[in-house]
């Protein structure tokens, strides 16, 4: 009786576990089947995508990526892609467009699905030209959308073979004169780096303000200071010299003075917050070395000497 109990239970657990050995393959096999529908049903939406990119209606195009873009099952690395083709639809139709106020609108409306270094570049550009509902021009979104082209470059699964190294100076160069003449803060991460795809970064300017000669920071001047606190700690407080340079209204000697006077308040700030002494220097260079600028026959006097008055931070 007692070897007919055993050989009893012995019998239903091996059932049971033939029973679970099942399920789980058969679950395995449903796993399997759904992530071939999925696969296949993400290719068929992207053959569809596909189909409709050559097409000069960008409506059919949008309509036909929403449903990539709003898939869980098509990989991210597919919708990425999908997206950055639908920004760059926008391009080629913001090309067809006379007016520039109507091709940056067109433009920004890409920047919802991605932001292609060359889309981003184009918005810069415009951000130049095009004065806003105020009747003005929006430098600070101009640096920014330099910067964003700059980060996408800066991203080599993004951008496999960057552009020129000359491209990459000139939207360094445009991002910096933006920042400069804006009135609000606008971040520099992207510029106040060591390179830059191969592009290595001597100095960068810094738009820290002042109030009207003096050394005496404004409050905006202090959030630029503050913020290469910040950037330059993130990067292990390398070395640096800050150089004071002025515009060329005064006397050389002036000038001279004052740039020092200022390199040297931003400097101080710096250690107060954490920076080592003996990693930072200051020297003032008065008007003797004026700021090269990408475009300068695009501003006034006033904006150019603006720019002047600056302090840079040059890598040692």
């Amino acid at each position: 009786m007692i070897h007919d109990t055993w050989d009893h239970k012995g019998r239903r657990d091996m059932l049971r576990i033939s029973l679970i050995t099942a399920l789980l393959a058969g679950c395995a096999a449903l796993t399997g089947m759904t992530s071939s529908w999925a696969q296949a049903d993400c290719e068929r939406l992207l053959g569809s995508f596909n189909a409709a990119l050559p097409q000069a209606d960008l409506h059919a195009i949008i309509a036909a990526a929403q449903p990539i873009l709003n898939s869980a099952e098509c990989p991210a690395e597919t919708r990425r892609e999908v997206g950055v083709k639908v920004a760059l639809a926008h391009v080629r139709e913001a090309d067809h467009i006379k007016e520039p106020a109507r091709q940056l609108a067109m433009l920004e409306r890409g920047m919802t699905y991605a932001q292609p270094w060359k889309m981003m570049k184009l918005i810069g550009d415009l951000r130049r030209k095009v004065p806003t509902s105020s009747g003005i021009i929006d430098y600070g979104a101009a640096s920014l959308a330099y910067q964003s082209a700059l980060a996408d470059i800066a991203d080599p699964q993004s951008v496999p073979n960057p552009p020129p190294k000359e491209v990459i100076q000139e939207l360094m160069e445009l991002a910096n004169e933006g920042r400069m003449l804006s009135s609000t803060f606008v971040r520099g991460d992207v510029l106040l780096t060591r390179s830059l795809r191969d592009v290595a970064v001597q100095s960068v300017p810094v738009p820290v303000q002042f109030v009207r000669d003096s050394d005496k920071m404004t409050p905006l001047g202090q959030q630029y200071a503050a913020e290469m606190v910040q950037l330059l700690g993130e990067q292990g407080h390398p070395r640096v010299q800050l150089v004071g340079h002025t515009d060329p209204d005064g006397s050389d000697q002036y000038n001279l003075m004052l740039s020092l006077r200022r390199a040297q308040t931003v400097s101080r700030y710096l250690v107060e917050h954490g920076y080592p002494a003996a990693n930072v220097d200051a020297d003032g260079r008065g008007r003797s070395e004026p700021l090269v600028l990408a475009h300068a026959s695009d501003y006034t006097k006033a904006q150019i000497y603006q720019m002047l008055r600056r302090v840079e931070v040059h890598y040692r």
